[in-house]
């Protein structure tokens, strides 16, 4: 009898296979985890992150990719109106 740690990761075999073929990456909402299927191979053998594959959504890294594009440039937007309050208040 397979144990239910067995039986979650035989059910993301599928996941693995497509994941592989087309350069796709295991994501999960909880904590914004991203992961390669190496990558999550590598946690599952070291007992790590073996969860069903209800938890796990394919997606193009390019996506998270480009949200730390936009994070980068919110900041820099930030900094850039955090700056010229400074230069305001100091009278320059």
């Amino acid at each position: 009898m397979k144990s239910e740690r067995q039986v979650i990761l035989d059910g993301l075999k599928p996941m693995f296979k497509k994941a592989r073929k087309e350069g796709l990456w295991f994501s999960c909402n909880y904590q914004s985890l991203w992961f390669s299927p190496n990558e999550l191979e590598k946690a599952h053998k070291q007992g790590r992150f073996a969860w069903g594959a209800v938890n796990w959504e394919l997606r193009d890294p390019k996506e998270r990719l480009a949200r730390y594009d936009l994070i980068i440039e919110n900041a820099k937007l930030d900094k850039s109106k955090f700056q010229d309050r400074i230069k305001k208040e100091s009278g320059q």
